[in-house]
């Protein structure tokens, strides 16, 4: 016991690899993580963000939930540039504590974490706010977020069989394009000349592009067809306020977030109404969807609660396998 007092666990990217947490496990760990804010078992925070002299942007997320019995911070960095480079946008470590003592259980690839739960997140507001009979994906950017929605889609909706997507960077496009068709249920995977040729002909749409210091918006109100669900991983990033303001809902994970974000930021500028919160929807149906031809619009900004309930089941699990190096905090 005063052995495991003095050390921690360590997981590599490759040691939460092994233990083989599957998107569809995580969507419902998250909900039930949304649940327990719902009902106020949870302290979160906002999160903390700056951009360092670029479009480089450092944050701090942290998290504390006695219905899961841990606590918990990411600190972590992202960066466009970093590809070009040989390193990932989004690089970070993750350390959990015990709630009721403190003590601290792990270290974690915070990259791994960040990857998974972003898409699990998306695939929860999927699950509850798709239009009946959609089977269109639309994804804005290419990069590893893309590859994981895919996935998330299809643990929630699995009638989804067509894929639109578009990038910048028209390599990555066809990259895309060439690993993904066929994954997933995913038959046709298609490259577009354009975002707004993807928006059109998408019954969900994923904006996943960099958050730049200053955003520069182009989706417009009618490119937004009727019963079309927006979902951004990327802020207000690239929907124009006009766009926003036409959405028949709006919903976002985390209130406060925005307004943190909002004030200390200068994000989300045409944002007058949020309608209800992913919490308040998984718990109570406020915000849900009414009719096929409602156009909603979720900001999903990534929040520390999906963090800390990705980094419990991931430390449970490794506990249960044997996975991981244990580190002592004294020698």
């Amino acid at each position: 016991m005063v052995e495991a007092r003095r050390s921690v666990r360590y997981l590599s990217g490759a040691d939460l690899d092994r233990l083989g947490l599957g998107m569809g496990e995580l969507v419902d760990i998250l909900e039930e993580a949304f649940r327990a804010k719902a009902a106020g078992e949870v302290t979160m925070p906002p999160k903390i963000f700056f951009h360092r002299g670029g479009p480089r942007f450092y944050s701090s997320m942290v998290c504390a939930s006695p219905a899961l019995g841990y606590a918990g911070c990411k600190w972590q960095s992202g960066d466009p540039a970093n590809p070009a480079i040989g390193l990932p946008y989004i690089q970070g470590l993750y350390i959990l504590t015990e709630d009721a003592t403190g003590r601290m259980c792990a270290v974690m690839d915070a990259e791994w974490i960040t990857g998974k739960r972003t898409a699990a997140a998306s695939g929860l507001v999927i699950r509850h706010l798709a239009k009946a009979g959609g089977r269109t994906l639309g994804i804005l950017g290419c990069g590893v977020q893309a590859r994981a929605h895919l996935e998330a889609v299809h643990a929630v909706r699995p009638r989804f069989d067509e894929c639109l997507c578009y990038d910048i960077v028209p390599e990555r496009r066809d990259r895309f394009v060439a690993e993904m068709t066929g994954r997933f249920g995913f038959g046709s995977v298609r490259g577009l000349s354009g975002p707004e040729e993807v928006a059109r002909n998408s019954d969900v749409l994923v904006t996943g592009g960099p958050i730049e210091k200053d955003r520069k918006p182009v989706i417009r109100p009618d490119w937004i067809g009727p019963g079309a669900l927006v979902v951004t991983i990327d802020y207000d990033s690239y929907v124009t306020d006009e766009a926003i303001r036409a959405m028949d809902l709006v919903l976002t994970d985390d209130f406060g977030q925005i307004e943190d974000a909002r004030l200390n930021e200068g994000k989300f500028p045409g944002v007058a109404r949020v309608d209800s919160t992913l919490a308040e929807l998984v718990a109570h149906g406020k915000g849900a969807r009414t009719s096929d031809a409602q156009r909603i619009l979720a900001f999903n900004l990534g929040i520390a609660l999906e963090d800390l309930a990705t980094a419990v089941a991931l430390l449970e699990r490794a506990r249960r396998e044997g996975v991981g190096t244990m580190l002592p905090i004294r020698a």
